[in-house]
């Protein structure tokens, strides 16, 4: 789908023309907040570094410090521990982590991604072709990555015995390397990561293959914005400002992808910005706008979808609790519905 289109153009200038207003009396949050990415400086977080370019948080009052990590596991880590203030996550992982880690509980407090881009990627030599074809092969996984933390539940979903795959660990830089070496015969990801970081490592697109965990039964929700018990008990409308600032942003990456791979070179000139702008427009095309959040507005969930795959997710790993839908999603910091809109 070519991006940005005219109407999505036409909806930033609206946006910028109508900038984010502080309630009177708001000035600046305590201190610095520290943000967990749940990947490299990629496309996949340049919304965040757009709104850093243009003064929005500074606007709101929020000095925030964004990094990288090494996938959903870290960033769920980081803010569970406390060290970080709020981070990007898929919402499984950080369920998992919660039921584990009750004193130190983080909640998802905006959705992003509508559709879990989780799938095992493989190429077309490998004759893999349904999971069933897992069996006895070796497949490339980062430890921390919410893929690989998830895969036993793509596993049970799938019908397929877990134990029966071998692993070899590497990290998310080098996944797509292994695969593309013949090192492994299948990995563990993000459809996007992956297949962006195959075509880099020379594979033809024609050659990539995928098994989505939802096409196995998993309908999940996958990354949002997670904070920390810390941050949403003491500060709640520090989490308010960033999450309607943040909500913006993707706004206006949406509306004009450019721009927000524009501003994520500032910050990281080293990226290869044809290849970040495409994978932006991935995720905005098969994660982020779905009839779901067509209808309903950026960032909240649908409370039935998401008790049912509580229920999928505590089941796989044998957790010995199911929380609530509460307890895992707290809707009270979105932002209003002008916010909230996916751009046309």
């Amino acid at each position: 789908m070519p991006l940005p289109s005219t109407s999505r153009r036409t909806f930033l200038q609206a946006a910028l023309a109508s900038p984010f207003v502080l309630g009177a009396g708001l000035a600046r949050a305590a201190g610095p907040l520290k943000v967990s990415l749940a990947a490299p400086f990629d496309g996949s977080n340049a919304a965040f570094f757009l709104a850093q370019s243009r003064g929005w948080y500074r606007d709101a009052g929020l000095d925030c410090q964004f990094d990288a990590s090494n996938g959903s596991g870290e960033a769920v880590s980081r803010v569970g521990s406390g060290v970080y203030d709020l981070g990007i996550a898929d919402i499984n992982v950080m369920l998992e982590f919660n039921v584990k880690n009750p004193d130190f509980a983080v909640r998802d407090v905006y959705m992003l991604y509508y559709r879990s881009p989780l799938c095992v990627g493989t190429l077309a030599k490998t004759g893999i072709a349904k999971p069933a074809d897992l069996a006895g092969r070796t497949i490339g996984a980062a430890a921390t990555d919410g893929a690989y933390r998830l895969f036993p539940a793509y596993a049970k979903a799938a019908g397929i015995d877990g134990s029966a795959v071998k692993w070899q660990m590497v990290g998310l830089q080098l996944r797509e390397a292994v695969l593309a070496r013949g090192d492994v015969e299948a990995i563990l990801g993000f459809d996007s990561t992956m297949y962006f970081g195959l075509k880099k490592a020379g594979v033809a697109p024609e050659d990539i293959r995928f098994l989505y965990y939802p096409d196995a039964g998993l309908d999940l929700y996958g990354n949002g914005i997670i904070v920390s018990s810390k941050l949403r008990g003491q500060s709640p409308e520090v989490v308010q400002r960033f999450v309607a600032v943040t909500a913006r942003a993707w706004q206006a990456s949406i509306a004009d992808p450019a721009a927000a791979i524009d501003a994520l070179r500032q910050h990281s000139p080293l990226i290869n910005a044809p290849q970040e702008l495409d994978k932006l427009r991935w995720l905005v095309d098969h994660q982020l706008v779905t009839p779901e959040s067509r209808a309903g507005g950026l960032g909240g969930v649908d409370p039935a979808r998401l008790e049912k795959a509580i229920a999928t997710v505590v089941a796989a790993y044998g957790l010995p609790t199911a929380p609530g839908v509460g307890e895992v999603f707290d809707a009270t910091f979105l932002p209003g519905a002008d916010l909230r809109k996916v751009p046309a």
